[in-house]
């Protein structure tokens, strides 16, 4: 068993025609044929080079087609990258051997997968399981492109899903004077090794989950700070140390007062932070009080890969459950 995350996403249908149903138009697009073949029926249709580099992001595991005019539909997408030579120890660890052998092991024409997301769709509503390197935001570029192919959405249209956070009693959140992200620390080779070989021996699962966000580094060049500037500060970091960063986000006024940022605005802006970066896990807080939509399930895995059939099972309860106490307008079949 593992522990995994599942997190809600409602589609923004701002901009898109009145009416818009995402899973309505993920099923179409199952339905649609291409020179592959009819997309829902071949996995080979459903492969699209996102970041035009030779990796692939893969609609791979979907909704059984009988089942496709149901409540809900679900898939399973994965970014797989080219072969390559890695390092490998062949021998069998059982072997009494003075040392083992490191050797460079080519995969040739195997496809080495970069992360794997989960999710189910009801209406515009959805919950999702994101993999080390496979987030919401690239489940949003893969359906943009997808729908976009195909004519459903016009070119330029993208594919939003919001997330849906909550005052820290539970209430519905109005507004916001400020956002507080915590970014990504930047480690000293050191604490970065000895980081490492926690997260391998001792939080092998959390680490399997960790995110791939912004560096406090990479916040600064948004900032514009210079090259030069970044590796005079990164020169002060000792090797057992590191370095952390806190960033306010508010909106002023010319009367210097700030403006409350609205709900709306929070539910988009912040759906593809990592939980962590603003302070929150499943079911966590934020430090100014604000709870993201999310739960936290147990799903069978097999050896370090979750059970795909589990890890969607798992998402549709944890939606039927907001549904059931009002957290989202949603409603299931009986």
């Amino acid at each position: 068993m593992a522990y995994a995350t599942v997190q809600y996403r409602q589609l923004k249908t701002d901009g898109l025609p009145e009416g818009t149903n995402l899973k309505s138009m993920i099923v179409a697009a199952m339905r649609t044929s291409r020179a592959a073949g009819r997309i829902g029926d071949s996995a080979k249709a459903r492969i699209i080079d996102l970041d035009q580099d030779g990796s692939y992001v893969i609609l791979n595991k979907i909704s059984d087609a009988g089942a496709w005019d149901q409540k809900v539909f679900a898939g399973q997408l994965i970014h797989l990258q080219s072969g390559a030579d890695v390092a490998a120890v062949l021998q069998s660890l059982d072997e009494d051997a003075e040392e083992f052998l490191v050797e460079q092991v080519n995969l040739g024409d195997a496809r080495v997968a970069k992360g794997i997301l989960y999710f189910a769709a009801i209406d515009n509503h959805l919950g999702l399981i994101e993999g080390q390197q496979v987030k919401g935001r690239t489940l949003e570029r893969y359906l943009t492109s997808l729908l976009q192919s195909i004519g459903t959405i016009e070119v330029g249209t993208p594919i939003i899903l919001n997330g849906s956070f909550r005052a820290g009693d539970g209430k519905e959140l109005t507004e916001a004077s400020e956002i507080t992200i915590q970014a990504e620390r930047n480690e000293g080779p050191l604490a970065a090794a000895a980081s490492a070989l926690v997260d391998e021996v001792i939080e092998r699962e959390a680490a399997r989950m960790r995110r791939d966000g912004a560096t406090v580094f990479d916040v600064l060049r948004t900032l514009n700070w210079n090259e030069d500037a970044i590796a005079t500060l990164e020169a002060e970091i000792p090797e057992d140390g590191w370095i952390e960063g806190f960033f306010k986000v508010f909106i002023k006024q010319r009367n210097r007062r700030k403006k409350s940022i609205g709900r709306a605005a929070i539910n988009e802006a912040l759906r593809n932070i990592d939980p962590a970066d603003i302070g929150m896990d499943g079911n966590g807080r934020e430090r100014g009080g604000i709870v993201k939509l999310s739960a936290k399930q147990r799903v069978q895995a097999v050896g370090s890969l979750l059970d795909p059939a589990d890890a969607i099972e798992q998402i549709v309860n944890s939606l039927k459950e907001w549904a059931a106490t009002g957290k989202i307008d949603c409603t299931f079949d009986a």
